[in-house]
């Protein structure tokens, strides 16, 4: 074989799983307009589960380890009884997700076992506990929680997030489109203007499409249950009719399916498409299904390249954030000097304004008690920042993720319909246009 068939070969098989294609996540992702938006919905989203909070615990809260306790529960078919404590249920859920989603990145890593022992593989070891699978199931478990005993909550702060991350991502995977498709970057105002164009009819709906024929499909069946009860009739009738039943629960078993492995896409179908609620669902359905096989090998490879990507992200801002608590600690206190405390608890003004742990604590609220009240100002906005560098760190985790999800999406559509990566429906003005 020549040299030159053996790259075209190469080049096939390299163009068959996308990989080019999938490894331009990472610029697409760090476009700065699409991290101020992720930014800014994780702040809104912060914002309204901090208000329910505040309201829902006004009676009194849940405690740290509710939804761990629910788990075992769970997996051991016993009784849970929910621990009460002081914290909102936003706070035990956001916390509980959060190592979740941690340890689904350090699990999903394939550089754990070869950099053992180094900062990189203690790193990811912090994060491994879990297989991948068991920290899916974790975070499916985390809203089974809310769902099941705190329902009314769920429904109100999940209508909420919903809407905020559909107006939000609908703007990150519309400008990630255009930015995959055309090599174009969208302003933050022209992907904001398309999401509120199509939110309603199509970025808030899209998810609610499926979820609302599975509740009509379990609501029928459960008539179909008090059929049943009945005497005589009933019999007669609901033993007659029961294939409605299977084929109710088929039904809602395809939806569930698809919501698994298509729900990421309904979002990048109405920004790549712009279609509606109803037609954005059925293609981010029929695509996966349609090459399932291809569907997860760019799901996996998506996967471990965000892991990668994440861990080298997140240990760059700890690197960012020590070095300049270090420099900065060190001009409140040279050699030792101006320390307050005694003893080995004596601490510089930076230490005591600023506590820091490792890459998974990368700040935390200084004692306020031990401060006096001007410092309560520079404590209040040194927070602010880092708090806001951090928000960035994680936004671009969101960006990263639909991003991805839509590159995955156009190249879904082109294995089935052979749509080229470079068509994009164009209806608002490009850069460059008046």
């Amino acid at each position: 074989m020549s040299d030159a068939a053996t790259r075209d070969g190469q080049t096939g098989w390299i163009e068959a799983i996308g990989l080019r294609h999938l490894l331009r996540t990472l610029p697409v992702a760090l476009h700065p307009t699409k991290l101020t938006l992720a930014l800014s919905a994780i702040i809104v989203t912060f914002i309204w589960g901090g208000l329910l909070d505040a309201i829902w615990t006004s009676n009194g809260g849940v405690d740290r380890t509710a939804i761990t306790a629910y788990i075992a529960s769970c997996e051991t078919d016993t009784e849970y009884v929910e621990p009460s404590g002081t914290l909102g249920i936003f706070d035990v859920w956001r916390e509980h997700e959060r190592r979740s989603i941690l340890g689904l990145m350090g699990s999903t890593l394939p550089i754990a076992s070869v950099a053992h022992g180094t900062p990189v593989g203690t790193y990811v070891q912090t994060h491994s506990y879990n297989r991948p699978l068991r920290n899916l199931a974790g975070m499916v478990y985390g809203v089974a929680w809310m769902l099941s005993y705190h329902s009314v909550y769920f429904v109100i702060f999940g209508t909420g997030a919903l809407l905020i991350w559909s107006f939000f991502g609908g703007a990150i995977c519309r400008i990630a489109a255009i930015h995959f498709a055309r090599d174009e970057k969208l302003t933050a105002r022209q992907g904001r203007r398309y999401a509120w164009k199509n939110l309603f009819n199509g970025f808030f709906l899209a998810p609610c499409v499926p979820i609302a024929f599975i509740v009509i499909s379990m609501i029928a069946l459960a008539l179909g249950g008090v059929l049943l009860r009945i005497p005589i009739l009933g019999d007669l009738l609901g033993g007659l009719f029961f294939v409605g039943a299977l084929f109710g629960g088929f039904v809602i078993a395809v939806l569930v399916l698809g919501l698994l492995v298509g729900g990421n896409l309904f979002w990048p179908a109405v920004a790549t498409e712009g279609l509606d609620a109803y037609d954005g669902f059925s293609r981010a359905l029929a695509y996966p299904l349609s090459r399932p096989l291809k569907a997860a090998a760019y799901a996996v490879i998506m996967m471990v390249f965000a892991s990668v990507c994440w861990v080298f992200v997140n240990l760059f801002t700890f690197f960012a954030l020590k070095v300049t608590r270090a420099i900065v600690g060190f001009g409140t206190s040279p050699f030792g000097w101006w320390k307050s405390g005694e003893g080995d608890g004596a601490m510089s003004k930076m230490e005591r304004l600023w506590p820091l742990g490792g890459p998974n604590e990368l700040y935390a609220w200084p004692d306020w008690s031990t401060l006096v009240w001007y410092e309560y100002v520079s404590g209040f906005f040194i927070g602010v920042y880092v708090l806001v560098v951090i928000g960035l760190m994680w936004s671009f985790l969101a960006s990263f993720y639909f991003s991805g999800s839509t590159i995955i999406y156009a190249l879904l559509r082109r294995d089935v319909d052979g749509i080229a990566l470079d068509e994009v429906h164009l209806d608002d003005q490009l850069p460059g246009e008046c």
